[in-house]
């Protein structure tokens, strides 16, 4: 499912714009999405800070063009999306969304991410008997950046072998470009932890972990503690002068 599409979700069980199914589908969903429930959460702290700070006027003023847009889209008749009872109701959930996607979506940040995530490829050089197939499959996967098909594969062989620094490093990454990112932290933090070849790229991507949340302090904080000489230096500190 698209952002978008969440976003949206998120606001119709918000203003109570479902039936009864739908409700149940979607509080389903908020069990094991981890990225509806900090939408969900997030809607509602935005939401609440709107009606507690600020002025109808000032919102009005500052996403008059994107609201136009927004109403365009998705309150057309050829909308894919069901009619509402009721625009009025979702003038401050509008707002809401637009501010969320502004502070979590925004396009600089995306495009910051993806500008320095670079196109990392997982090269298969340690190979057993067992997990040959596995890792084979896994690194094809992972190599045509679909990730979810990857994550599975390489979650089962990190059960297998928690020492392996490959299979840990390219999991971590998996779990990552899935919106794992305190997941990934932990098993990238355990390889920047031991002394293994892939050391300062796990500090590498924790930083961008932390980039990916808009945490620009930690984001830094880690990309201090990658070393001159190593793959991702340049790239680190390139970074750092863009934040």
């Amino acid at each position: 499912m698209m952002k978008e599409d969440k976003i949206l979700l998120t606001t119709r069980y918000a203003v109570g714009d479902m039936d009864m199914q739908e409700i149940t589908d979607f509080e389903l969903s908020l069990k094991t999405d981890a990225e509806l429930e900090k939408l969900l959460s997030s809607y509602q702290n935005i939401n609440q800070t709107l009606k507690l700070h600020l002025a109808p006027d000032a919102i009005d003023q500052q996403f008059k063009a994107t609201l136009a847009g927004f109403n365009n889209t998705y309150f057309a008749p050829q909308a894919k999306i069901i009619d509402f009872k009721s625009k009025l109701k979702w003038l401050s959930g509008v707002a809401a969304i637009l501010i969320m996607g502004l502070l979590l979506w925004a396009p600089w940040h995306n495009n910051l991410y993806n500008q320095y995530a670079g196109n990392s490829q997982m090269l298969v050089t340690e190979r057993s008997a067992t997990a040959q197939n596995s890792l084979d499959v896994a690194a094809n996967f992972f190599n045509q950046k679909n990730y979810a098909a990857a994550k599975p594969l390489l979650a089962k062989l990190y059960q297998q072998q928690p020492q392996n620094a490959m299979v840990s490093y390219y999991y971590g990454l998996t779990l990552l470009e899935t919106e794992q990112s305190a997941t990934a932290r932990t098993i990238l933090t355990k390889i920047y932890n031991s002394q293994t070849a892939f050391k300062y790229d796990a500090a590498y991507y924790i930083a961008l972990s932390y980039l990916k949340e808009n945490n620009k302090a930690d984001c830094k904080l880690w990309l201090q503690k990658i070393p001159e000489g190593t793959s991702h230096y340049k790239m680190a500190k390139e970074l750092i002068l863009d934040l």
